[in-house]
């Protein structure tokens, strides 16, 4: 159990001083990303159906329900809801919403401080991605999917940290979330993928109160028993290596488009190719997308029957991106998916598998009926950590998805409270303002 003590030795003892600079950047850009999904995802299908479920069952409490026009629920209500909403447009980083919001709904009822706040997310990303890199990381061949695996781990971590749990009962914390991991990727496409989220940002925060009320976990995170042995792993993995030297959350990959990551590529490579030159859809002949070939296996779907659907076609992303000329939220719904120009564009996009591109690379070649042909490669596509989101690229697109939802105003105060983190008092003003 080595490995468990140190990791759970070094969440325990972590203090704000101890974070570089260029880590709690990194945190606020991943934080607030998370917060722009959420506020604009609790208008979604998915969420609805988690609060109806979620009123049945709780009462009203001080925590805030984001975008929800004043709705205030209990901290687990909020922590379930909230997670929920920032999966569902598929526009977060796919590991560390539940970490951001199990942080955000406990320090806003202990009133705590942003530098609270910042710490315990900082840290749920660095858990959780030890944890999903122990399970074969986005690649995992056994059908694991690594938000709802893995992002209990992170959630756990940042509950455990704001609650102040000690060494030892973090370990256990970790443990108990180990033995509620779960997360199918056949749900992709369906509405129970948003809930990987809420439910691993519930399952953690469980985690975190039952160890601090005393109950204990056995060897679950390293050993024959472990986690990732159950999983399919061949060996439990060093979770501690490098603990404060080399920090995850600088390879947190933030979106630049609302859907599954392994098609972002195909739509920047369409969008560039649109670019190209005076544009008309008229004078196209064909569209070929060559992806990397598992792209293709996730991503897929050619004939989606609904905005979920859609969010997993490669297809309908490209023929949106240019009809368009911008892919967004609006671009993934069920209207959107019955648009006849997007799908008649749809059919005639040929996407295409090609062992030549590796992941986050794709190439789109449209032939006009000129005889000319456009072509555009993205190498690294945008939002990898070689080509990350910036700084205002994380503002503009929070700001984006805020408005539709909050005041405009509200949302840059928001803005500008993540910003300055380190100087907040009470951070549930955040929430509040986003509420």
């Amino acid at each position: 159990m080595e490995q468990a003590r140190e990791v759970s030795r070094f969440v325990a003892e972590s203090r704000f001083r101890d974070f570089p600079d260029a880590v709690l950047a990194a945190g606020k850009r991943g934080f607030l990303d998370c917060l722009g999904c959420a506020v604009r995802g609790y208008q979604t299908r998915a969420v609805g159906i988690v609060q109806n479920l979620l009123e049945e069952v709780v009462g009203p409490s001080p925590a805030s329900l984001l975008g929800a026009d004043g709705k205030r629920v209990s901290v687990h209500g909020a922590i379930l809801v909230n997670a929920t909403a920032a999966h569902a447009l598929d526009f977060d980083d796919t590991l560390t919403a539940p970490a951001a919001m199990a942080a955000l709904a406990l320090a806003e009822a202990g009133k705590l401080s942003g530098r609270d706040l910042l710490a315990a997310y900082t840290l749920g990303c660095e858990v959780a991605a030890r944890f999903a890199e122990g399970l074969s990381g986005w690649d995992n061949e056994q059908g694991w999917h690594m938000m709802g695996v893995a992002g209990g781990f992170g959630a756990a971590t940042a509950a455990g940290y704001l609650l102040r749990l000690n060494a030892e009962q973090i370990s256990h914390a970790l443990g108990i979330a180990a033995t509620q991991a779960a997360g199918l990727v056949a749900m992709h496409g369906f509405l129970a993928k948003p809930f990987h989220s809420g439910r691993a940002a519930e399952s953690g925060y469980y985690a975190a109160k039952l160890a601090l009320n005393g109950c204990t976990a056995g060897p679950a995170l390293e050993g024959p028993r472990s986690v990732f042995r159950a999983m399919g792993a061949a060996e439990s993995p060093p979770l501690a290596k490098d603990l404060g030297r080399s920090w995850a959350i600088f390879n947190n990959r933030l979106k630049p488009f609302p859907c599954g990551r392994l098609g972002h590529a195909a739509m920047e490579a369409a969008l560039k190719a649109r670019a190209l030159k005076e544009f008309r859809l008229q004078e196209i002949s064909s569209v070929r997308v060559r992806v990397n070939p598992r792209a293709q296996y996730l991503m897929g779907e050619p004939e989606p029957e609904s905005g979920t659907e859609a969010m997993f076609s490669i297809g309908h992303g490209a023929a949106a991106a240019l009809v368009h000329g911008r892919v967004g939220p609006e671009h993934f719904t069920d209207e959107a998916v019955k648009d006849p120009v997007i799908a008649e564009w749809r059919r005639r996009t040929i996407v295409v598998p090609d062992d030549r591109m590796k992941a986050g690379q794709a190439v789109v070649e449209i032939g006009t009926k000129s005889g000319d042909q456009l072509v555009a490669e993205v190498p690294v596509q945008k939002g990898y950590a070689e080509n990350p989101l910036t700084d205002a690229d994380v503002r503009e697109k929070f700001l984006d998805l805020a408005q539709t939802v909050i005041e405009l105003e509200k949302a840059r105060k928001a803005a500008d409270l993540v910003a300055s983190l380190e100087r907040v008092a009470d951070a549930g003003e955040i929430a509040q303002l986003c509420n």
